[in-house]
């Protein structure tokens, strides 16, 4: 095609065709412009393919981690409403007299003393931002949710974070230095077994572990940190609960996003 043009235009310089060379000098560049303007619009095109391609594929792995999220949430709401229950139940007890008071007791407090920490399933947000890559979310609206979202576990992870302070001090060291706790287990046929063993009754002294026990349930210091407890984890559940009605809108926002 160049050989072409170039023999009609040598043709035109030998004939002295000085205005026809002029005009078909000017078509010519025309013509390169429009090839350039073409070849730039297409490469444009496929660019923005790309980009699109790429912006569906982390808005899908966005969607898979709320998807585990909204059941990762609703454990731990579960387990919030749960502790605080038996944190309350505790507050409740009355003077201890039997075994079978002994064993509930023990029973309720493994309950509020078992720890769970909420952990995010927010894998791609956090790759998004650590590779710089979070402008390939074209929708500010998602980008918006995504932060507020991030606000969100911040908050949450804090409220934990003194919580289990408060745990610590009122809860955990308070029962320690008064009582020996722990009494439905067989330590050493669980250690050799690999396998939780319970006690026998008859192997409980519950003679000794009794008035401990009823001591420990009248400590100011025992009572304030089952108040604090009822305090934390239903202030969490209601975060959690929050965060699961954002969830469902960022959930939404990407659904309406991947129908275009």
């Amino acid at each position: 095609m160049i050989k072409f043009f170039r023999k009609i235009r040598q043709r035109l310089v030998e004939q002295s065709k000085v205005r026809s060379y002029f005009v078909y000098a000017i078509g010519e560049i025309v013509l390169v412009v429009i090839g350039i303007l073409i070849a730039l619009q297409i490469n444009n095109w496929n660019e923005d393919r790309n980009f699109r391609k790429q912006e569906v594929k982390y808005l899908k792995k966005l969607k898979s981690d709320i998807t585990l999220e909204f059941d990762n949430n609703d454990s731990i709401i579960n387990y919030r409403a749960a502790t605080a229950k038996a944190a309350a139940h505790l507050l409740d007890f009355k003077k201890l007299e039997t075994a079978e008071d002994v064993i509930s007791l023990e029973i309720t407090i493994n309950k509020v003393f078992t720890r769970l920490t909420f952990i995010p399933t927010n894998n791609t947000y956090k790759e998004l931002l650590n590779s710089g890559n979070l402008n390939f979310i074209t929708n500010d609206s998602i980008k918006d949710f995504l932060m507020e979202l991030d606000k969100m576990y911040t908050t949450i992870h804090n409220i934990e974070y003194h919580m289990y302070r408060e745990y610590e001090e009122y809860l955990y060291n308070v029962m320690v230095l008064n009582v020996i706790a722990i009494n439905l287990f067989d330590f050493k046929k669980t250690a050799d077994k690999s396998v939780i063993t319970l006690n026998e009754p008859n192997q409980i002294p519950f003679e000794i572990i009794i008035p401990q026990y009823n001591k420990l349930l009248q400590k100011k210091e025992f009572i304030n940190g089952l108040r604090l407890s009822i305090m934390n984890n239903m202030s969490l559940t209601i975060f959690h609960e929050n965060l699961t009605l954002q969830l469902k809108k960022l959930n939404d926002l990407i659904n309406k996003e991947l129908k275009k």
